[in-house]
């Protein structure tokens, strides 16, 4: 693959337009097939500024990827470092540049430029300062996480009825960043990661409130769908709910690995949940 695609994690990208879309079809559910402009530009825009920010991802990781990634672009000598942060800020100012041309064209609110350049400076802070802090890294990554939902819905001028879908995927997704630093505590000794700091039964247990909060709340937010939305989202929600309590059930019994990948298999039943509530 070349290196300037590879180092863009175009799966990763491809994945976060389709979070946008159905933060998108959360918010307005069958209307959106109107907002088709709407959809592409926010859904490109966002591609952009991902794949700028794992181009930038790996430009700090450059050092550690020598050991832990040598495969990737630049550890394997493929992509030169200049030309990698070069290529990431392009990517960054495109996305960024694209969304705000369609708030000047009229053709989207301000509230999708301002969220996606709000996450652009939260992953600058995060690759400076956060990634090996610990609870706020995992809470910043979660935050990340669940604003492409946010995002999705602002799309729409109407990203109210997102708001669940983002409060829910923040929650699920600090639980989940914890568990995947139990995974890797072994590996991460030059960093401050909470399992590190106060040990992997709190940490874990900080994970299981985090997540219990969100199996609480996945219930309240069955209020906003009737008749048969309302049922069909209880049903997945609750299939999502038992998938992920058992992933970290497993974190707890030691197999993290096992758990992180259930607790994000769970979050995806979450969100077709919400997008059966929206569209039925």
């Amino acid at each position: 693959m070349n290196p300037y695609l590879e180092i863009t994690r175009p799966a990763n990208c491809v994945l976060t337009a389709v979070a946008v879309a159905v933060g998108a079809f959360v918010a307005v559910g069958p209307e959106l097939a109107g907002l088709a402009v709407q959809l592409a530009l926010g859904c490109g825009a966002a591609m952009a500024c991902v794949a700028g920010g794992n181009a930038l991802n790996d430009w700090f990781d450059r050092e550690g990827d020598r050991a832990n990634h040598p495969q990737r672009p630049l550890p394997s000598g493929r992509l030169q470092p200049a030309a990698a942060l070069r290529w990431a800020l392009a990517l960054l100012a495109t996305g960024l540049g694209a969304l705000a041309a369609g708030w000047q064209l009229d053709a989207l609110g301000a509230l999708p430029l301002a969220i996606a350049g709000g996450g652009c400076l939260l992953l600058g802070a995060y690759e400076t300062a956060l990634k090996a802090s610990g609870l706020p890294g995992n809470a910043l990554v979660a935050l990340l996480s669940g604003a492409v939902f946010l995002y999705g819905g602002s799309l729409t001028g109407d990203p109210g009825p997102a708001l669940w879908l983002f409060t829910l995927a923040v929650l699920a997704s600090v639980a989940r960043e914890i568990v995947k630093d139990v995974q890797d505590l072994a590996g991460d000794r030059d960093r401050r990661t909470l399992p590190a700091t106060i040990g992997t039964p709190r940490a874990l247990a900080l994970a299981a409130v985090a997540l219990l909060v969100a199996v609480i709340l996945s219930f309240r937010a069955a209020a906003g769908f009737d008749g048969d939305a309302r049922s069909g989202y209880l049903v997945l929600v609750a299939a999502a709910d038992a998938v992920m309590l058992y992933g970290l059930w497993l974190a707890w019994r030691g197999d993290a690995r096992a758990g992180q990948k259930l607790l994000k298999q769970g979050m995806w039943v979450a969100m077709a949940a919400f997008i059966v509530g929206a569209g039925l």
